[in-house]
């Protein structure tokens, strides 16, 4: 396991210490409520507190946190509300085709003014918006056969986007959204993508459904629509034909996020359970004496400690430099079905009171499913792993 520097833990405690303060006593409200208006006021004191773009460089805004510090935060966070997690995360998802681009340009256009708004009273917040009703893992994977629908044409001095996209977290709430689209709805997708900056306030941009989830509701998902939406020509970002790449970059950055949400969860769930187990007295001793409740427990232990040296390493790889979609792969695999386990062992500690929604236990295994899902499904993460290791041994 990596050691920790001195300022990491200081940084580590005072996320938990946020977490407490602001998250957990509105995570059970904003699972039942998604609009409710406390959801603000978190963006707000987040955005204030510097946690909706702590991965950002100080010149920009941000708190200059390096990935593996940054995973630090984001396992608090999630420890105390994935969904909660994912809407103050969801900007930087949306930020990062820009950032990835290394266009400077583009950078201080769309970028630095989201992060000066950090510090107001209305904090401005941005999207990422890939997946289409027919367009999922075929983007992720570039298949061959996949095509996309929501399309891009030049028009004059920019660009004219037409489509439908669906699941995009924080789309109705989004002021900047950053969406694929392709220029020739016959050609593959890794040859045809393009990646634009739209504000939402542009011209024929609209939300249509915002969508009632399983899990992690306090953050929307929403369709967005696009209808004649016109884009001047410094919208492109990156190369022009080159979204595929694009997106397969940031993947193996933002992957690794997604496994600390995972984290996170399957920790709560480990927690939860233990605590449970010391106070619960059954058969005339607290049941965490009992030999069925301890096997439970070891095995989620392990879960917790396994996952977290994988994000550590995929962590600590991309503060080197060296991102790794193999590794980033492997840590979202592993974690999101670590958290699913562990919340659905937290449960069966609990019995009957892990299955009401009073005690926040039930919660954790709906937020942990869709850990297994979004950034490409276990399934095409596993593929996607094996292509890396095929490749290592030359077969």
């Amino acid at each position: 396991m990596i050691d920790l520097t001195t300022e990491q833990q200081e940084i580590q405690e005072w996320a938990r210490e946020f977490a407490a303060r602001f998250v957990t006593p509105r995570a059970l409200e904003l699972d039942k409520n998604p609009e409710s208006p406390v959801r603000d006021e978190l963006i707000r004191e987040a955005a204030q507190a510097g946690l909706v773009g702590n991965n950002l460089p100080g010149f920009l805004g941000g708190q200059g946190h390096d990935p593996l510090t940054g995973a630090l935060v984001t396992e608090e966070l999630a420890a105390a509300c994935a969904g909660c997690t994912v809407l103050l995360g969801a900007t930087m998802l949306g930020l990062a085709p820009i950032l990835a681009s290394g266009d400077l340009e583009a950078i201080e256009r769309f970028v630095k003014p989201m992060a000066e708004s950090w510090e107001t009273d209305r904090p401005r917040m941005a999207a990422l918006a890939a997946t289409e009703p027919g367009l999922g893992s075929d983007f992720i994977q570039g298949h061959p056969e996949g095509r996309a629908r929501t399309r891009v044409e030049r028009k004059g001095d920019g660009y004219l986007i037409n489509g439908r996209k669906v699941f995009i977290s924080n789309g109705s709430i989004a002021n900047l959204v950053t969406v694929f689209a392709t220029h020739d709805s016959d050609a593959p997708i890794r040859e045809s993508m393009s990646c634009f900056a739209v504000p939402t306030d542009t011209p024929g941009f609209a939300v249509g459904q915002i969508f009632d989830k399983m899990g992690q509701r306090a953050c929307p998902a929403t369709e967005l629509l696009f209808d004649d939406v016109f884009v001047p020509e410094n919208h492109l970002i990156g190369k022009a034909f080159g979204g595929w790449e694009l997106n397969r970059l940031i993947m193996s950055v933002t992957r690794t996020p997604v496994a600390t949400i995972a984290l996170g969860i399957a920790r709560a769930a480990y927690d939860r359970a233990l605590d449970y187990a010391t106070q619960r007295v059954q058969g005339g001793a607290p049941i965490v004496r009992h030999q069925a409740i301890q096997l439970l427990l070891a095995d989620m232990s392990i879960r917790v400690e396994a996952a977290r040296g994988l994000v550590w390493k995929s962590a600590a790889a991309t503060a080197a430099g060296k991102p790794s979609l193999k590794l980033a792969s492997m840590a979202k695999t592993f974690a999101s079905d670590a958290a699913v386990a562990n919340a659905t062992d937290a449960i069966q500690v609990l019995g009957g009171n892990g299955y009401m929604h009073e005690y926040g236990v039930e919660k954790l295994l709906r937020d942990a499913k869709l850990t297994q899902i979004y950034e490409g499904t276990n399934q095409i993460n596993r593929f996607e792993i094996m292509e890396a290791v095929m490749e290592e041994v030359g077969a």
